[in-house]
């Protein structure tokens, strides 16, 4: 086998191997310092630097993402940041726009951005479709609450057909279940 054959080969197997090995069944609570959920029945959980993900089928058809990162951190697309004296709606303009200017996202479609309770706080609700890469057509329902040194966000994401409705209550008990310390 020859050396570039051979790099190719075990890097391909390593990533294969991390895809794989990380999926495990969730506690009952999933928790962090500052926040805390129920963990739906019957899905998988993977932990990753700053970020909790559920998925019952593959994170491809439906996912959930539990994220909280420091408000000094700009966003990747726009450099943007966020800081404690915004309200909920310029915060969901920053993450939109974040969006918006995000080249794997084609054809997005903000179809609502309002208000929301998120775990007791004033945040925001954004909705909101588009296509992967793939031309798959997917939606989220993203919650977004700024806290005094960091931004946490709750997302359900899913491909619109079929996913989507499927698997939409499971979300909704983990969103009814969210509670934030910000002590």
């Amino acid at each position: 086998m020859s050396r570039p054959v051979m790099v190719v080969w075990i890097a391909a197997t390593l990533m294969l191997t991390a895809c794989a090995g990380p999926w495990r069944t969730p506690p009952n609570q999933l928790s962090e310092p500052s926040w805390s959920i129920t963990s739906p029945e019957g899905w998988m959980h993977l932990s990753t630097q700053g970020s909790e993900m559920l998925s019952k089928d593959g994170p491809y058809l439906a996912y959930i993402l539990i994220q909280s990162r420091p408000l000094a951190q700009g966003f990747r697309f726009t450099r943007q940041k966020l800081n404690p004296d915004m309200l909920p709606h310029e915060a969901a303009g920053v993450i939109a726009d974040n969006m918006r200017a995000d080249p794997l996202i084609r054809q997005l479609k903000l179809l609502a951005s309002e208000p929301a309770m998120v775990g007791g706080r004033p945040g925001f609700r954004l909705i909101y479709s588009y296509q992967d890469p793939y031309g798959v057509t997917t939606r989220t329902i993203y919650y977004g609450v700024i806290l005094p040194n960091q931004f946490f966000n709750l997302r359900y994401t899913a491909a619109n057909r079929y996913y989507f409705d499927k698997e939409l209550p499971a979300f909704h008990q983990v969103f009814d279940s969210l509670r934030l310390s910000w002590i």
